[in-house]
């Protein structure tokens, strides 16, 4: 997985950003604020493990299910359409994510809407995986029709054809989603290192302002991801550069009371959805 490097000033393009709404979060919460997650990739490596387990258990299932003497074009088939389906599913993320981060600072009435949004998305991502479960069913169903005979080899293929299924839900769309994403900001970041910092690169002199407001706060006044205190009394974030999850967290963890994280926390969320429309120029500086 890409890290931001501290020395570096790489900002992917913003569309690179929006793939990074597709990749699995880790949700945490800060004095009743719970943040799904917006620019951080969490268990890539598990899926990657999870998606190549889909294909041993269904390989040797299938295998099995040749050896009794299954014609297994439809089991192929069905096997190919998993994969549709998982992916298909897994186009509803970006926007699920991005409505469970706005969620996060949106006031009643918008986030009503946005409740409303979410659970369609929601509603259409389910129905996917429950096609998911009902093709394993359908490949354990075959194999029934043919072998008849309720014993442990059925029950071996039934386990092998239900795991994959599962593992099709949690694991299939994050790791082809994930390895896009991946291969899209580390091109980004290629171009950016062979353009000696001049293509994908923001100004470090014109960090992006967000104002928090009026509450007592605890500055945080160096480095790129910084909070300060202006003369009119109100707080300010100053970024350079992506705001990842992890730094975040860092600032919420430099305030004292609960409300200073609490709203930290939400400001530090509607900040992080003004940088992910932002894209820097994306091409060679002159």
């Amino acid at each position: 997985m890409y890290e931001f490097q501290p020395e570096e000033t790489f900002e992917p393009s913003s569309g690179t950003k929006e793939w990074a709404l597709y990749t699995h979060k880790t949700e945490h919460s800060f004095a009743g604020v719970s943040l799904p997650g917006l620019f951080q990739t969490t268990y890539y490596e598990w899926q990657i493990i999870g998606f190549i387990g889909i294909f041993l258990l269904e390989g040797v299932a299938t295998y099995w299910c040749f050896k009794e003497g299954v014609i297994i074009t439809a089991i192929l088939a069905s096997i190919f359409v998993d994969v549709v389906l998982a992916v298909t599913a897994h186009v509803f993320q970006k926007d699920i994510c991005r409505i469970k981060n706005e969620l996060v600072y949106e006031e009643d009435l918008q986030a009503g809407v946005r409740k409303r949004r979410l659970k369609r998305k929601v509603l259409w991502q389910t129905f996917f995986y429950i096609l998911i479960l009902i093709s394993a069913m359908f490949k354990v169903y075959w194999f029934f029709s043919v072998y008849r005979i309720p014993d442990a080899t059925t029950l071996f293929v039934t386990v092998c054809y239900v795991v994959g299924g599962v593992l099709h839900i949690i694991c299939t769309g994050y790791a082809v989603f994930t390895f896009i994403f991946n291969r899209k900001i580390n091109g980004e970041h290629t171009r950016f290192v062979e353009s000696n910092g001049k293509s994908f690169s923001f100004d470090p002199t014109k960090p992006l302002r967000h104002p928090i407001g009026s509450p007592k706060l605890i500055e945080v006044p160096d480095g790129r991801q910084r909070i300060t205190k202006e003369g009119d009394g109100n707080y300010y974030f100053y970024t350079q550069g992506v705001l990842t999850d992890s730094k975040l967290r860092e600032l919420i963890a430099r305030q004292d009371t609960p409300d200073q994280r609490a709203t930290v926390a939400r400001e530090g969320v509607k900040h992080q959805i003004t940088i992910l429309k932002q894209s820097p120029e994306g091409r060679p500086k002159k």
